[in-house]
């Protein structure tokens, strides 16, 4: 089913328009969403339209290309009487929800990582490599030392290298039980995997959770 550009054409007759203009509406109202409640392939329209009296215009969900000027991934400017503009926009290599509005651009919505690492004492070992020009928070927890560990932090990246720190330390109630993590900064960051390294003896298996938004 295709979009009649030219319809109705006051060159033809009332019966002449008539079928492309039924063609027409039909196209408005697969093309906006006439999909029952419930339905969700591929396929699926982002709107209600002709579904029912409570909902139709409105959102089932939004889907969206990355927005570029020709193929490049750049920022739209927030039209004129709007507030601000909300997209997505290739960074990294994913497609990310970015917000922008009369004080700047903000990442909306962060990138995700996570996994486990064994982490050593004395020497510090990678977590995982991040992406350049971003920033972010780290929490890394453990059950393996017979008792929950944990650790949270924050951190940047530029082109080269990612300085990362400690910041709240979670452990059980005993004395003994502590088994922080510390995070490389300054001279100890060169490449951009977060490293951490424990402070007591043995190795360990830690949870690590990553959220992060581009600079």
């Amino acid at each position: 089913m295709s979009w009649n550009p030219n319809t109705p054409d006051i060159t033809k007759s009332v019966k002449a328009n008539s079928a492309p203009m039924i063609s027409n509406n039909q196209y408005i109202e697969q093309k906006m969403g006439n999909e029952v409640v419930g339905t969700n392939t591929l396929t699926t329209r982002d709107h209600f339209w002709s579904v029912g009296a409570t909902i139709d215009g409105r959102h089932r969900f939004i889907q969206s290309p990355a927005f570029t000027v020709g193929a490049i991934p750049t920022d739209p400017v927030v039209g004129s009487g709007m507030d601000g503009v909300l997209y997505l926009k290739t960074t990294n290599t994913r497609a990310e929800w970015f917000h922008r509005n009369s004080s700047g651009i903000y990442q909306a919505v962060p990138s995700f990582l996570q996994g486990t690492v064994a982490v050593p004492t004395s020497s510090f070992t990678n977590v995982v490599e991040v992406p350049p020009n971003v920033y972010g928070e780290i929490i890394m927890f453990t059950t393996a030392l017979g008792n929950d560990s944990g650790v949270s932090g924050f951190f940047r990246s530029n082109a080269t290298i990612v300085e990362s720190w400690s910041l709240v330390q979670s452990d059980g109630s005993g004395s003994t039980d502590s088994t922080p993590l510390k995070f490389a900064s300054g001279s100890d960051a060169t490449t951009r995997f977060i490293l951490a390294r424990r402070s007591d003896a043995g190795s360990a298996t830690w949870n690590y959770r990553i959220t992060y938004r581009a600079i």
